[in-house]
């Protein structure tokens, strides 16, 4: 009797999970990239990093900023390897796809560093994120610490 009261509760359980969807969470429209940026520049606390023009992202990224209303690649000035992008696709489609790129960027990075260079840096690159918001996209490398920091941020600038 017991497996069988444990059973029904069980089915009655999976049932009314099945009932539930998931919500998709909303996301702001209007920020700006450059606030973004601003905001995980304040997060992660490194004074070596510059803005990238586009000239530098079309030759040393594939990410197509066509489809892009606005963007803002950072990058370091040493010897260090980090690096971030905010993206703000002009839609949802485009987001997507700015996804996939940053993906593919952070995979090719990975792929192809040479382990004899900068070593010390591998983990950054091997952990590196790419995460979508809406509209937005953006890729992160980091060490962990500046990297959670950074990805709060970014998720915190553009919720609804």
């Amino acid at each position: 009797m017991k497996k069988f009261i444990s059973a029904l509760l069980l089915c009655v359980v999976c049932l009314v999970g099945c009932g539930q969807t998931e919500t998709k969470a909303n996301y702001k429209t209007d920020v700006k990239t450059e606030d973004i940026a601003n905001k995980i520049l304040e997060a992660v606390n490194i004074d070596t990093l510059t803005l990238a023009d586009n000239g530098w992202v079309a030759l040393n990224i594939s990410i197509d900023l066509s489809l892009c209303d606005e963007s803002a690649v950072y990058i370091n000035t040493t010897s260090s390897s980090d690096m971030f992008g905010v993206f703000k696709a002009s839609s949802e489609e485009n987001a997507d796809k700015l996804l996939d790129e940053a993906k593919a960027y952070l995979k090719n990075l990975k792929d192809n560093w040479m382990s004899e260079y900068l070593a010390d840096q591998f983990p950054k690159i091997e952990n590196a994120v790419a995460k979508k918001c809406g509209l937005y996209v953006t890729f992160l490398i980091f060490d962990d610490t500046a990297r959670a920091n950074a990805e709060t941020e970014f998720v915190n600038m553009l919720k609804e």
